[in-house]
């Protein structure tokens, strides 16, 4: 389903870039809710470690966009792995939405170098309002599906429903 969606590894690394951040942050509904792939699926899909692999560049991009010297590729590697392991079954758009978020200097900030553990301690943060953000997005959802609901079957008034059942009276008595 990833390959046929995204195509191969390379060209999903093209259109699942860091430049997409910035839509899943503008559109948190669609990061949340919408049908994307888990960083499990896309391992599945392109082999065991390219979630890994895949983060770094967004990795890069919070330390390019933060100013703060970068990272070592030794710090890079083991981040992006701690990450595409603990976190494994989020959708690459809520990733996508957290680098966002990161960004927007919602989970604090570097002081002079990209720390590793300020970002895993935000991806924390991050998971908590990401239950709370699920919750919020189901509760709508589930409002707009009673709504329609109402919509296809709107109430019947009394004098409807005694005629409705006057009707059935008449039908069961005729032995139909």
């Amino acid at each position: 389903m990833v390959i046929n969606r995204f195509g191969d590894a390379e060209k999903f690394k093209v259109k699942v870039n860091p430049d997409t951040q910035n839509y899943f942050g503008v559109h948190k509904d669609k990061a949340i809710m919408g049908d994307y792939p888990t960083l499990t699926d896309i391992c599945i899909a392109y082999g065991e470690n390219f979630s890994a692999e895949w983060m770094i560049p967004h990795l890069i991009s919070v330390s390019i966009h933060t100013g703060a010297k970068n990272m070592t590729k030794a710090q890079l590697r083991d981040l992006s792995k701690i990450i595409a392991s603990e976190y494994r079954h989020y959708k690459i758009t809520e990733i996508l939405l957290f680098f966002y978020r990161f960004k927007a200097g919602i989970y604090g900030k570097f002081y002079g170098t990209v720390d590793p553990m300020v970002i895993t301690c935000a991806l924390r943060d991050f998971s908590n309002e990401r239950d709370d953000m699920i919750d919020h997005y189901t509760m709508l959802e589930e409002e707009k599906r009673k709504e329609q609901e109402r919509r296809d079957n709107p109430p019947v008034t009394m004098e409807e429903w005694l005629r409705m059942k006057e009707k059935i009276s008449k039908t069961e008595n005729s032995g139909l």
